[in-house]
């Protein structure tokens, strides 16, 4: 497969590997082409492949009962998901879907199992990824859990800005996102997420923007994060 996007051989999953080793890892991905709003799997559909994002931008979420939604991650270029299929036989605990016209390869189980045989470092990497993710997933429960809203805001702020979703701006990071999609990411309520933006506006944290949020002072944020 010719990859066009050189941005791939720096991906998290490739670390340690040789050009070479890469490019016949990549060899061995089916690449699928998707467009804005095509869901690339459905909670419930069986996992049987990983995900490495080419080109574009992936949304993964899940319903609750109630039918809120509840954003997970999102991901770009170099950015792996659904990995928890290639080590464990269970079907798909989550939606994904194409944000914008996107291209993923994907890397079925029984292709993985004969790639790590000549390159452990694969599954090393696979491994140091959902060790990451887990260890994300274990802070974000306690901060949703115990944490006041303020917190809980600036988490969401921050780990939006992580995941790069928006775009920068002479006046700061922009987060795309309405107070109703923001109180999901959250935890919390609209009509909070209104009033902690407020508080945040007059402390010099963020500005109204006309697309959704703009973020002045990240180290600000952070502050709030950690209680300091």
């Amino acid at each position: 497969m010719i990859v066009s996007n050189w941005k791939l051989y720096d991906a998290s999953l490739f670390k340690g590997l040789a050009k070479n080793q890469v490019e016949h890892v990549l060899g061995a991905m089916q690449p699928r082409r998707m467009e804005a709003g095509e869901y690339i799997f459905r909670m419930g559909d069986e996992g049987v492949s990983l995900y490495l994002v080419a080109e574009g931008r992936v949304h993964v979420f899940r319903n609750s009962l109630e039918g809120r939604e509840k954003s997970l991650a999102f991901f770009s270029p170099g950015d792996v998901f659904g990995e928890m299929s290639l080590v464990e036989a269970r079907p798909r605990s989550a939606h994904a879907v194409a944000l914008e016209d996107t291209v993923v390869l994907q890397l079925f189980a029984d292709h993985y199992r004969h790639l790590i045989q000549r390159y452990p470092l694969l599954a090393h990497n696979l491994a140091r990824i959902i060790a990451e993710r887990l260890r994300r997933a274990s802070e974000e429960v306690v901060l949703l859990s115990f944490e006041n809203a303020r917190v809980k805001m600036a988490h969401a702020l921050l780990k939006l800005y992580h995941q790069r979703l928006g775009r920068a701006t002479e006046h700061g990071w922009l987060i795309p996102e309405t107070h109703k999609r923001l109180a999901n990411h959250a935890g919390t309520s609209r009509e909070t997420v209104t009033r902690v933006i407020r508080e945040f506006k007059k402390e010099g944290l963020v500005e109204d923007h006309p697309q959704g949020v703009l973020l002045k002072d990240l180290e600000g944020l952070e502050a709030i994060l950690w209680g300091l």
